[in-house]
């Protein structure tokens, strides 16, 4: 219970991020009207995405700061819960990121945690335990801080990390009820 109190917490703090700091004066890149394309807001923080994904390029951020700018633009930190996953992921960055190393020499967050208890990593986003793992070297750091989930761009490697880091982010669209019934 306490644990959960404290991601509450935590996640409150988050989103209270003052709205200019969510704010970009980069308009999002013209589409073709295709249903294909991220239905990203005029202004926006994201200046790549496929209609699946959006990347951050505006600014590095904490995790917290991260999902709190995802869900104001109807995302959520991505979560990786397959092999298929992981690929689809890394061919979007490769697309959409290649020519901007600067976002892919650090690490990228992701919604991976063990926030709610110590080495119990889940999908912040999905609520679902990390099954699938990608993990460099295999296993997570078991250093007592390192508690977000950050993927490598290049290797596509995840990495534990502080959660205070500054990060850029990947975001995925929104869960919505029927995207199951379909």
């Amino acid at each position: 219970m306490r644990s959960l109190f404290l991601i509450s917490f935590l996640f409150g703090l988050a989103l209270a991020l003052p709205e200019s700091q969510l704010s970009s004066s980069t308009p999002a890149p013209e589409g073709n009207g295709t249903s294909d394309e991220a239905e990203v807001p005029a202004f926006s923080p994201f200046s790549l995405g496929d209609g699946k994904y959006a990347i951050s390029t505006f600014a590095k951020v904490n995790w917290f700061q991260a999902q709190a700018t995802c869900a104001a633009y109807g995302y959520t930190l991505v979560s990786i819960t397959s092999e298929t996953d992981q690929r689809i992921l890394r061919n979007f960055l490769y697309t959409y990121a290649r020519n901007q190393q600067d976002l892919l020499v650090d690490p990228l967050w992701t919604s991976g945690t063990d926030l709610a208890s110590n080495n119990n990593w889940v999908w912040f986003s999905k609520g679902r335990a990390l099954n699938y793992r990608n993990f460099q070297n295999g296993y997570p750091t078991t250093n007592g801080y390192r508690h977000c989930v950050s993927i490598n761009g290049i290797t596509g490697h995840w990495v534990n990390e502080d959660c205070g880091e500054q990060r850029y982010f990947i975001c995925e669209k929104r869960c919505e009820f029927n995207d199951d019934l379909n």
